[in-house]
């Protein structure tokens, strides 16, 4: 009696089932409703605190390039959980309970991550520990799942894995130029392993994984009370005298009598000292509480959106041959918003300040005309999609402040009240500098990079 059970099937030679997958694959049961619930449910929460880490260390973290990872995997840990929680709501269950704590014990180690005490830790925690276990729990699941049963869940798990994978390997480069002392390594290696052990417990991200009732955990950092966020603004010691306030790039970019030249420059170093606005948006997105998580989610694509601004200045340095740190990128705007505003006035301050940047005389339009000036497309394009970013940030903010207020008259007077009160300390903070001038510096060092990079691009031309 033959055991052969397969079937030979006439496909006319085209690819079957939407080329999604073989019959084999197919042909297996996969996970039941009920049980992908109960995983995404886990997995919406460890990126949720994934996310809500990375606001909260982002502001205290002093290395740059940190910095702007942070601000990159919070938008896609916001993403991710988007696009989960949409499917939760999809399979016979109402979008209920996903804010709730799936497992104790597994928002036990997340509180652990998220008391990380400096950025060894917390590159560690993260990349070494957390991530690399949720990485693992989709590919799993999509090891698990049926294909065709649940291909929603398939597609949107599988782009994540790929952005998840991609997170892993910065960190894990991140994670080796951080441990380059013993004492660094044992430290990342200690947490890592205080972490993992909590997850053990747990059962994984997942909640399948075995668990040793016998083993005995480490000391929790977590006594139970709500996480105090440090909102002190930190920068490493790359970078010199940040309460420098000395340059209105405005002046220069918006003055007629000033060089085509000097006026791009400006535009670019306008948007390397962005990095303030993440700096601020992270604290609104941590501490505030309750909201649909699509305010999250559009809050941290606009905090992404600053941090890529300022690397496009980062970049438009590179250009010139000059390190992004040599000249002061300054954090009085931040440091002062981030102490005594709360959320609603932060988040009224910038939205008015994105407001005054529609005009078409004075704001995104005009700096883009002005960037067309020096005739470089590399500026143009910059302030291009920068322009495009700052209508959509206007639309959030006016979206998610519409409602904390009884009339939009009221919303503007709020927001003008708490921009002068601000303005006034950023003022009064700025006198901690010497103020030393730097500008025209800057300007003649632009110049020669740009000389030579010019002179470069024609001898390669050439040959």
């Amino acid at each position: 009696m033959s055991t052969d059970y397969t079937v030979e099937i006439d496909n006319r030679g085209i690819p079957p089932l939407a080329g999604v997958c073989s019959y084999e694959t197919a042909a297996r049961p996969g996970l039941s409703v009920e049980r992908t619930v109960a995983r995404l449910k886990r997995f919406n929460y460890v990126g949720r605190r994934l996310h809500e880490t990375a606001a909260a260390h982002l502001p205290r973290t002093p290395e740059w390039e940190v910095k702007c990872a942070l601000g990159l995997h919070l938008w896609l840990d916001a993403e991710h959980c988007a696009a989960i929680r949409a499917r939760v709501g999809e399979m016979r269950e109402p979008p209920l309970h996903l804010d709730a704590v799936p497992d104790e014990r597994l928002q036990a180690t997340l509180e652990e991550l998220l008391r990380a005490q400096d950025t060894v830790e917390l590159v560690a925690g993260i990349y070494g520990a957390v991530r690399p276990a949720l990485a693992a729990a989709y590919r799993e699941h999509l090891a698990l799942l049926n294909p065709i049963f649940d291909h929603p869940t398939y597609r949107f798990l599988r782009a994540a894995l790929h952005e998840q994978e991609e997170m892993l390997h910065w960190g894990e480069q991140a994670l080796a130029a951080l441990t380059g002392t013993p004492a660094a390594a044992a430290r990342a290696r200690s947490f890592i392993a205080h972490l993992q052990r909590y997850l053990t417990a747990a059962g994984g991200v997942s909640g399948e994984d075995a668990i040793d009732e016998q083993a005995e955990l480490p000391a929790p950092r977590w006594d139970g009370s709500e996480y105090a966020m440090d909102t002190d603004v930190r920068r490493d010691e790359r970078f010199e005298d940040v309460f420098n306030a000395s340059v209105d790039f405005g002046d220069f970019y918006g003055a007629e009598d000033c060089p085509a030249d000097e006026r791009a420059f400006a535009l670019t170093y306008q948007r390397l000292a962005e990095m303030d606005v993440p700096e601020w948006m992270a604290p609104i997105i941590f501490k505030t509480r309750g909201k649909p998580w699509e305010y999250y989610r559009e809050m941290s694509r606009q905090l992404w959106d600053e941090t890529r601004h300022s690397m496009m200045g980062e970049v438009s340095l590179y250009r010139y041959a000059i390190p992004f740190y040599a000249y002061p990128v300054p954090i009085t705007a931040s440091a002062t918003l981030n102490r005594g505003y709360t959320p609603l006035e932060a988040h009224l301050i910038l939205w008015h300040i994105e407001q005054g940047l529609m005009p078409r005389e004075t704001g995104k339009p005009f700096e883009w005309t002005v960037a067309g000036l020096d005739g470089d497309p590399f500026i143009v394009g910059l302030q291009d999609y920068d322009w495009a970013d700052e209508v959509l940030h206007a639309q959030i903010g006016r979206r998610w402040l519409e409602s904390e207020f009884a009339n939009p008259a009221e919303r503007k007077a709020a927001a003008k009240a708490a921009f002068d009160r601000w303005l006034a300390e950023v003022r009064d903070r700025a006198s901690r500098s010497e103020s030393r001038e730097w500008w025209p510096d800057f300007v003649a060092r632009a110049r020669e990079g740009r000389r030579a990079r010019a002179a470069a691009d024609a001898r390669a031309a050439g040959s």
